[in-house]
């Protein structure tokens, strides 16, 4: 995992953790993956990053979006576009991954303080399970906790120790309920 990357640039960390030949691959949402799919997308084009998906340039073509903009016109351009971005995106993985024989995870991590992710979080799930993605759905992990108790500091939702601790606790567990499902492919190919 690498921090802050969105949706579109997770294609090129897949892509380098395919070269490790793993049984499984697990691609980590955090919420509003259809509106950071768009506003990363916007700022590719704002600083006139080459896209290197045929389809991610047919959506700025079609967006109208153009380096010449300001962020707001760009990102207003885009956000239309979220759902089909981060399809692609979905979709782009999961294919590769089960043509590899890699068996693709889609594990949702909520932030710790309710927000406008609730709200985009089902429609991404969607995507991901239309995508073949197997799904961990931890939106409920800090649920049964005080948000003073599970976030870094009042000003940084990011999980403390406590926080992190009920996710390890609660993907372990996951993990053993589904792995059948998830690890069904690397024990084939076993010897």
């Amino acid at each position: 995992g690498v921090p802050g990357y969105q949706p579109p640039q997770q294609l090129v960390a897949f892509e380098r953790a395919m070269t490790l030949r793993p049984a499984a691959i697990f691609f980590v949402a955090t919420g509003r993956e259809q509106d950071r799919s768009a506003f990363y997308l916007a700022e590719a084009v704002r600083k006139g990053i080459d896209v290197p998906y045929p389809r991610l340039r047919e959506i700025v073509q079609q967006s109208g979006a153009t380096p010449d903009m300001n962020e707001a016109e760009a990102t207003k351009a885009l956000l239309p576009f979220g759902r089909d971005i981060a399809a692609f995106v979905y979709a782009e993985i999961a294919t590769k991954a089960r043509a590899a024989g890699v068996k693709p995870v889609w594990v949702f991590l909520p932030q710790v303080s309710p927000g406008t992710w609730e709200k985009a979080t089902p429609e991404a799930e969607a995507l991901a399970r239309e995508a073949g993605f197997a799904i961990i759905n931890l939106s409920d992990v800090y649920s049964a906790s005080p948000v003073e108790q599970v976030r870094l500091a009042e000003w940084d939702d990011h999980p403390n120790a406590r926080g992190h601790q009920l996710v390890a606790e609660a993907l372990a567990t996951r993990l053993a309920a589904q792995a059948d499902e998830i690890f069904v492919q690397a024990k084939q190919e076993q010897p």
